[in-house]
């Protein structure tokens, strides 16, 4: 279970300058990320910060991505984990090592590209 005034609280309100809406979209996700580790066995329903493991996050966007979310979407998860990292790192001393560093995403996949209509076609001089 996540507790008010914990981590993430805490996390959240480092965030200067960042708009309402980004700090909402990162409560939001990284929210789901801890609540889904502090699921995991052993953790006792609370998130643990020494579980936030490359092999966790490499778990999750499987998971992910099983659901259906976009590659973009964890791209975003995954920046927003990777700040969240660096705090506990720096700010914390809970972490040695940003386990998002180490996680990859597969690539976007490459759109065909797409026929332009006659009009978008043609060359216009200025």
């Amino acid at each position: 279970m996540l507790r008010k005034g914990g981590l993430l609280d805490e996390y959240l309100q480092s965030l200067t300058g960042r708009t309402a809406s980004t700090i909402e979209t990162y409560r939001r996700e990284l929210g789901q990320l801890l609540h889904w580790i502090s699921q995991r066995p052993g953790n006792n329903r609370r998130f643990r910060a020494d579980q936030l493991t490359a092999t966790a996050l490499e778990t999750y966007f499987a998971e992910l991505g099983a659901k259906g979310h976009s590659i973009s979407h964890r791209a975003r998860v995954k920046s927003a984990v990777g700040g969240f990292a660096r705090w506990l790192i720096e700010e914390k001393a809970l972490l040695r090592r940003n386990p998002a560093r180490r996680v990859t995403l597969p690539p976007h996949p490459l759109r065909a590209p797409r026929e332009l209509a006659a009009d978008q076609s043609e060359c216009k001089s200025f």
